[in-house]
């Protein structure tokens, strides 16, 4: 289950909530949760409210139920919380509403207050702390285990004669072609069976055509330098040596412009994440990357641009590589 609906799950059963940077939310304690036999669905989650106050540190009974649900330790799920609630301060903090599955709605007021409005409860079953579901595998596990044991005797007996054979087929064989190695004279290299000269075949060298760089400019002076789609995952290129990267520039915002991150790329396969970081880093692209936690990786270009040109940039981005999920970040 996704940490937003254990926040979700956890105000449920609690009644109240408190998030560091946030405020506290509160479930009435005559609000009745749907449950999933449930006909109607889900219901406007009325018997929530929201208090904004300041809270340092998360509470160690949630670290823990998140801990739980998710398997992690617990110094890795303090960390997606803080992660999370960090994602929902810089949302608020640039006038747009951060979302909570199962309880509500935040946004900045004019005043710099936040206005709370609830949403609709969340119909969904907990799922088995992690250590109980390792417990009952475990278990069905010895269970299939004694069961298999007793049915298994015949069969050892069947694959050990098969690898006996397999092993007497493997050393004829063996056997056979050390002799036709050993008696085989080869024809000289400069002559076929015919007597005319044989001229080896030469591979021809194939030289990549170079890529272009195409800087993408609008009327504000804003220029964003793309590479062609990663394609890498399809066709596979010989390894050459490339060229030294040169050291990667620091954005400093102009007059009336602000520094943007524009995320291309978050996943969770590291593998994937350090590929790509590297290719574009091989173009001298002004690329970065961001390790939140263990498991997630972000790649974005830090951008000086004038606010009204963030869109036409993201646009711009998310076309030449070919990510819709193209989002910017300040």
């Amino acid at each position: 289950m996704k940490l937003p609906q254990l926040l979700s799950q956890y105000l449920y059963q609690a009644r109240r909530i408190d998030l560091p940077g946030i405020g506290s939310f509160t479930l009435d304690p005559g609000a009745v949760i749907p449950q999933e036999s449930d006909r109607n669905g889900q219901a406007i989650a009325t018997g929530i409210s929201f208090r904004e106050i300041n809270i340092a540190e998360p509470d160690d009974a949630l670290v823990t139920f998140i801990k739980e649900h998710t398997g992690k330790m617990k110094s890795l799920a303090a960390a997606d919380l803080d992660f999370f609630l960090t994602t929902g301060k810089q949302l608020l903090n640039i006038g747009k509403p951060f979302y909570l599955e199962g309880i509500g709605t935040l946004l900045k007021n004019k005043e710099g207050r936040l206005d709370f409005t609830p949403g609709e409860y969340v119909v969904s079953r907990l799922e088995e702390p992690a250590h109980a579901q390792q417990e009952r595998k475990t278990s069905a596990y010895d269970e299939s285990s004694r069961e298999h044991e007793s049915g298994t005797a015949n069969a050892r007996q069947t694959l050990l004669l098969v690898a006996i054979v397999a092993g007497l087929i493997l050393i004829g064989w063996g056997g056979y072609y050390f002799y036709k190695k050993n008696t085989f004279v080869e024809p000289s290299s400069a002559t076929n069976a015919t007597g005319a000269t044989v001229i080896p075949d030469t591979p021809s060298t194939k030289t990549a055509p170079p890529v272009s760089v195409v800087p993408a400019t609008d009327t504000s002076k804003t220029a964003v330098s793309v590479r062609p789609p990663d394609t890498t995952a399809h066709v596979a290129t010989p390894t050459v040596p490339s060229a030294p990267v040169a050291a990667q520039p620091t954005v400093t915002p102009g007059a009336g412009e602000s520094l943007y991150r524009y995320v291309i790329l978050e996943t969770d396969n590291k593998h994937h994440a350090l590929r790509r970081y590297n290719q574009l880093l091989g173009y001298q692209l002004n690329i970065k990357m961001d390790q939140k936690d263990s498991a997630h990786f972000k790649l974005y270009f830090p951008i000086s641009a004038a606010p009204k040109d963030t869109t036409h940039i993201k646009d711009s981005l998310a076309d030449v590589y070919a990510s819709p999920s193209v989002h910017i970040e300040q």
